[in-house]
């Protein structure tokens, strides 16, 4: 019979009820994770059962909850609310469809089903578990696809944008846990998995020839280094290895032939958008999305013109030919910070700010930590929010339900999981020493 580690425990209950919760979370959050971009379910299932789960025991729970609910995960809840209000406000406003608004209430269900994990959470080490697995499922899938299907580009039930990116997500969350692993009783078998996830992930990002996500690469990089500058900084020597990632790493993913002739690709149709005016070509239609989208925002920059608003322009920019017909086929722009300006103007996109914003100011707090469980699921958080900070640079990817399911309920399982590390560690009152 296999013996877990003992960090993977689930902590103390005080009942038989608590105890099946808090299984029913592990099992909710497990399915999520593992199935992240390989099934369409993934994403909907464990979410959905967290939601039940919440509408069903909050009432009896409250006082538990409202007696972990510190200052920073009300900080956390506030981002989600603050979002979720700014773009419902204004939908109501422009008298949209309530269609409209289902993407919206999602982030009140995500602040929701955090109430809910705060008191019945999920351990590092079972989050760690099912990314590395997630991780290592998407690479199996990426590899075996590559085998038999006759495709450039890999995806599952969904674009290879998505593919790619939630690969890549996974591959952010093994390099946190493998980090996590070292330190760890039994920390052979944590390393081994989560460098197998972390391969994964990003086998199947290259697979994917998702350029957002390369892209987001050197940026990964440097939040890497900002988080343990502290270990750079005093050591001197590593100085050299820091310079040799920074640009090798960059330098070898561009030799492997599918980056390489999408970069060059892409190169090359930036160039004859502007010089030729060619914009019937991937990084062309997105060129003319941007110009429709800020000319959607000049008409009302403080609130926006709304989804239906947003639409008619592009229609009129077909129309009277300013832009490639082919753009009236998206339904998005392919740029969240302009998607949420045109919709909802200044007060969306700041909305959209503090929503990446808060969460990465929160987890960089925690990198400082020194229970290297909260410090991990820090530095998960905050690669984790500063690659979607960037592919939203070229994708809308909030404006999808499954776009919107793959960020806010990381960002909320992660930081269950870390208030969990920390109340288990307050709880024993071990000793925390600073990080030297």
């Amino acid at each position: 019979m296999m013996r877990y580690p003992e960090s993977m425990a689930l902590p103390e209950v005080e009942s038989r009820s608590n105890r099946f919760l808090s299984w029913m979370a592990v099992f909710a959050i497990g399915s999520f994770f593992i199935g992240y971009v390989v099934t369409p379910w993934a994403y909907d299932f464990g979410p959905a059962l967290l939601l039940a789960l919440t509408f069903l025991t909050l009432g009896f729970q409250w006082r538990q909850v409202r007696d972990r609910l510190d200052g920073e995960s009300l900080k956390f809840l506030g981002a989600l609310g603050f979002y979720f209000a700014s773009q419902v406000v204004i939908l109501c406003f422009h008298g949209e469809d309530v269609s409209e608004f289902d993407l919206s209430f999602r982030y009140l269900a995500a602040g929701l089903v955090l109430l809910f994990l705060l008191v019945n959470p999920i351990s590092a080490a079972q989050l760690f578990l099912f990314v590395g697995i997630g991780g290592l499922v998407t690479g199996a899938y990426a590899l075996y696809s590559a085998s038999f299907q006759d495709t450039s580009r890999l995806q599952t039930f969904d674009n290879p944008i998505h593919f790619g990116n939630g690969a890549l997500a996974l591959a952010c969350l093994c390099l946190a846990g493998l980090i996590w692993g070292l330190r760890e009783r039994r920390g052979a078998w944590w390393v081994a998995l989560m460098a197998v996830g972390l391969a994964g992930g990003i086998v199947a990002s290259l697979l994917s020839g998702t350029r957002s996500g390369w892209v987001a690469f050197p940026v990964l990089v440097v939040l890497l280094f900002i988080v343990y500058r502290d270990r750079f900084s005093s050591r001197w020597r590593w100085l050299p290895w820091c310079v040799l990632v920074t640009v090798l790493l960059p330098a070898c993913f561009a030799q492997v032939d599918v980056v390489e002739k999408r970069m060059l690709t892409a190169g090359e149709q930036f160039t004859r958008y502007f010089e030729d005016g060619v914009s019937g070509t991937s990084v062309g239609l997105r060129l003319d999305m941007y110009r429709a989208g800020l000319t959607a925002f000049s008409e009302n920059p403080l609130i926006g013109i709304g989804p239906t608003g947003t639409e008619a322009t592009v229609d009129e920019l077909v129309r009277v030919g300013d832009i490639h017909p082919r753009v009236d086929k998206f339904r998005h722009l392919h740029n969240q910070y302009i998607d949420n300006m045109a919709r909802y103007g200044v007060f969306g996109l700041v909305g959209f700010l503090v929503l990446l914003l808060v969460p990465f100011a929160l987890f960089l707090a925690k990198t400082r930590s020194g229970l290297p469980s909260v410090r991990a699921l820090g530095l998960a958080g905050v690669l984790f929010v500063g690659l979607h900070g960037v592919v939203n640079l070229t994708q809308s990817m909030l404006e999808r339900n499954i776009g919107v399911m793959m960020f806010v309920f990381v960002v909320v399982f992660l930081w269950a999981a870390l208030k969990r590390e920390e109340r288990i560690a307050d709880k024993s009152d071990a000793p925390v020493t600073a990080v030297d």
